[in-house]
């Protein structure tokens, strides 16, 4: 009985954060609250894309790493398509080549 109530608890509680902010605004943020929260996509992604390419396995060893080559190749990837399935499918195969060949 207790999980259920702490299941239920936790649904209103995210339910109310989710819904007062908006009742409160009328549906409408205010531009600049609109332009500051664009940001947030790109903040979160770089948190959690960038750590993994940067901290080696092996803090001992300055090497790169295959997964930051893999990573900047995907950033060209990216950078020159702007196709996000054939950024994740280079940036994959070449870290699987490059993990393949012992780089």
């Amino acid at each position: 009985m207790i999980i259920w109530l702490t299941i239920i608890g936790m649904a209103l509680v995210t339910l109310a954060t989710r819904t007062l902010p908006l009742l409160a605004l009328r549906g409408e943020l205010p531009p600049w609250l609109s332009r500051w929260l664009s940001f947030v996509p790109v903040a979160v992604f770089t948190a959690l894309v960038v750590p993994p390419l940067l901290i080696a396995s092996d803090p001992s060893r300055m090497v790169v790493g295959p997964q930051l080559l893999a990573g900047l190749v995907g950033a060209l990837v990216a950078w020159r398509t702007g196709n996000v399935l054939l950024t994740i499918a280079v940036g994959m195969a070449t870290f699987w080549l490059l993990r393949m060949f012992g780089a």
